[in-house]
């Protein structure tokens, strides 16, 4: 076993060494401009030097390399901008080029293939998505429409918090706030009580799925970095694969239900016609001649990117203001 290891180990050595100055050589032959970065490794290129926070390693690079930077993350290239000079250059004079995201498994995934409006490519599909985002689903008329169903969560939040206070126990803000944000997007797109006992998922499990939702939209699996057999194997042997299909699967089934409720009107709450309802009206009126046709994947798509990105962001938001109600004394009397 000892020897064979031993003569692995001296093959794997003889690859790689010579593949390695190979792809130097050919980086320093190149015709193209490339920024400036460290010399990647055969295989993994530069994922070894990721060995604390991302944001304070991107920022040891800028020091050395500049604030344009060069890496390579398994077989995939990536540039890093660390200024704000070069970041205007980048969203201003080269927008086209840069506006539209990585594809990942995770976003490919839980866009339903890029059928949303965040994950997908730019084009005219986006444009129409987008058209479509801005005349009916978030016209001002609408945002309006859903007014009464703010300020009446918000009047439950404060009456919950105030009771607590009248009986001087904790009350964690972070559930509070992401409770409140998920009410009101429940009943805004979905036209179900997230606080009624026969919700279709535990609030629990759904704080969950949000968080671990947003982990795969924001990371990557081995098999983005590494194509092929090699990337599918790791993602196997890992779970990495395992754990957004069982998030995605979660999040359909809770979708289908929604939409087969508002099919059969079994809607949970009556309210301005909710987003849901909304696209399914669109979807009814369609012809066989019109060029855009939204699907129901198109409608669970578009339900997938309101409802994480409504309730992660407004949870946040509310939970950094409070943070720094906190740290300011003169600020938060002031408010009060």
């Amino acid at each position: 076993m000892a020897i064979f290891l031993c003569f692995l180990s001296v093959s794997l050595l003889l690859t790689f060494v010579p593949l390695f100055f190979l792809m130097r050589k050919i980086k320093e032959n190149s015709k193209w401009n490339l920024p400036p970065g460290p010399s990647s490794l055969p295989i993994i290129g530069n994922l070894h030097l990721f060995a604390g926070l991302p944001h304070r390693c991107f920022h040891h690079l800028s020091i050395k390399y500049g604030p344009v930077v060069l890496l390579r993350l398994g077989f995939v290239p990536m540039v890093v901008i660390s200024s704000s000079e070069a970041a205007e250059e980048v969203v201003k004079s080269h927008d086209l080029g840069c506006c539209s995201r990585p594809k990942t498994f995770g976003t490919g995934k839980l866009s339903y293939g890029f059928k949303d409006i965040s994950f997908s490519e730019y084009g005219e599909y986006w444009r129409e998505m987008r058209k479509l985002a801005v005349i009916e689903l978030f016209s001002l008329k609408k945002v309006q429409s859903f007014k009464n169903i703010r300020e009446e969560e918000v009047g439950f939040m404060v009456k919950k918090v105030s009771e607590s206070a009248l009986k001087q126990s904790s009350v964690d803000l972070s559930k509070t706030f992401f409770s409140l944000t998920a009410s009101i997007i429940c009943r805004v797109a979905l036209g179900q009580n997230f606080n009624e006992s026969g919700f279709v998922i535990e609030k629990e499990r759904i704080e969950e799925l949000v968080s671990e939702a947003l982990l795969a939209l924001g990371s990557f699996t081995c098999s983005d970095l590494f194509p092929g057999g090699l990337g599918r194997f790791l993602d196997w042997l890992f779970g990495g694969h395992k754990r957004i299909n069982k998030v995605f699967e979660e999040f359909d089934a809770f979708y289908q239900k929604v939409i087969d409720d508002h099919l059969a009107g079994k809607k949970t709450v009556d309210s301005p016609a909710d987003i849901v309802a909304l696209l399914l009206g669109i979807m009814a009126k369609q012809g066989k001649k019109d060029y855009f046709k939204l699907s129901v994947d198109n409608i669970k798509a578009v339900l997938m990117d309101i409802f994480l990105a409504g309730v992660d962001t407004g949870a946040i938001t509310m939970i950094w203001a409070m943070t720094e109600l906190a740290r300011n004394p003169r600020v938060m009397k002031k408010a009060q």
